[in-house]
């Protein structure tokens, strides 16, 4: 079994509330241990609470930056981010790593995310040009985190 190395945190708003999601997640973190020290931190959604639709994302700006303070480099999943191929994606990892040590990875609410996270990330990555739920970006993630991982450990799960 490889050392866990670096510090990846997966910041995302809102909660996973449907039992298949909450069990690929499950399933996913457990993977990701053998590989890495992996952080899950879910902030309150506030989008449709009674605030206008800026100032709640302005909100949840607010509690992604924090929950993702420590992190050396700060990744965003948006729309707008570089598309990679799994194999690119562990090439990614690998660089962030060693380069940073803690990296963060950012999912935002419905209303994606505010001028001031934008301004905070260090890179965009784009899961799809297709648009996902945050609990299947969530997994997705997961997913796609665990496949990097096992690509770089020359494993057979991608193949």
């Amino acid at each position: 079994m490889p050392r866990p190395i670096g510090k990846i945190s997966v910041v995302a708003v809102g909660k996973i509330r449907t039992r298949s999601w909450l069990a690929a997640q499950k399933e996913y973190v457990k993977r990701l241990g053998h590989y890495t020290n992996l952080e899950l931190v879910e902030v309150k959604d506030v989008v449709g609470r009674g605030l206008p639709d800026e100032a709640a994302m302005q909100r949840e700006g607010e509690q992604l930056l924090k929950a993702g303070r420590k992190a050396a480099h700060i990744v965003l999943l948006s729309p707008e981010g570089e598309q990679l191929d799994s194999p690119e994606l562990a090439d990614f990892l690998q660089g962030r790593i060693e380069r940073y040590g803690r990296i963060a990875f950012l999912i935002g609410g419905p209303l994606g995310f505010s001028p001031e996270v934008i301004a905070a990330a260090h890179s965009q990555l784009a899961l799809s040009r297709l648009t996902f739920t945050h609990e299947l970006a969530r997994v997705i993630l997961l997913e796609q985190l665990y496949r990097g991982f096992t690509i770089l450990n020359n494993e057979k799960y991608h193949k």
